[in-house]
C-alpha cells in the first residue's frame, strides 16, 4: 500500500512569512497540531508544530547538544529549575510575532505518494507526525499522512484480508 492511500489532500498549510501567532490561530481554528510550510507556489519549505514551538521556548541548556532528544528518552523532572515557568511564558510571548520561517523545521522529512506506507510509518515514528507527501523530486506538497490516517489505512487492509480480498504491497 502506498502512502497516497493514507494521504490527506486538503491540507491546512502556513506560509514562511506567517507569524507564529497566525499559525497558532490556524491550529485552534482547525483542531490541528502541525502544518507544512509552503512557499507561494506550493513547494514544501518546512514544518511547524507544537513540539517544535515548545522546543524553541525551553531554557537553552535543556535543548543544547541534543538534550531534548535525551529528555524525551529519559524520565527527568525539570522541577529543580525553579522559577522558570514565567520565563518560558515570556519566551512564548517573544516568539509569537516572529515569522514561522525563523522557527520552523527546515528541510523536513517527506515521502512521495508511491512510497510504501510502512516506510511512511517508520519515518513518522522516528521523526514525528504528520509527514508531508511531495510530488516527485520537485518538493511540491500534494498532501500529508498522519498517524491517524496511517492506522485507518492499516485497518482497511485488515478488513480486506478478513473479507478474503487480495492485498498488494
Amino acid at each position: 500500500m502506498p502512502c497516497s492511500d493514507a494521504m490527506i489532500t486538503e491540507v491546512v498549510s502556513a506560509r514562511p512569512d506567517d507569524t507564529v501567532a497566525d499559525v497558532l490561530a490556524l491550529f485552534d481554528k482547525h483542531g490541528i497540531r502541525a502544518v507544512p510550510v509552503v512557499d507561494e507556489k506550493g513547494y514544501l519549505v518546512g514544518v511547524f508544530n507544537f513540539v517544535h514551538l515548545l522546543t524553541n521556548i525551553l531554557p537553552v541548556p535543556v535543548t543544547l547538544d541534543n538534550g531534548l532528544f535525551r529528555l524525551r528518552n529519559m524520565d527527568i523532572s525539570l522541577d529543580h529549575i525553579s522559577g522558570t515557568t514565567p520565563w518560558v511564558a515570556k519566551r512564548l510571548k517573544i516568539i509569537l510575532p516572529k515569522k514561522v520561517e525563523e522557527v520552523m523545521i527546515k528541510n523536513p522529512r517527506s515521502v512521495k505518494p508511491q512510497t510504501p506506507l510502512r516506510e511512511g510509518i517508520r519515518l513518522m515514528v522516528k521523526h514525528g507526525s504528520p509527514l508531508p507527501v511531495v510530488r516527485d523530486d520537485s518538493n511540491f506538497l500534494v498532501g500529508i499522512i498522519s498517524s491517524q490516517t496511517a492506522v485507518k489505512a492499516l485497518l482497511a487492509i485488515e478488513k480486506d484480508m478478513e473479507d478474503g480480498k487480495e492485498v498488494n504491497e
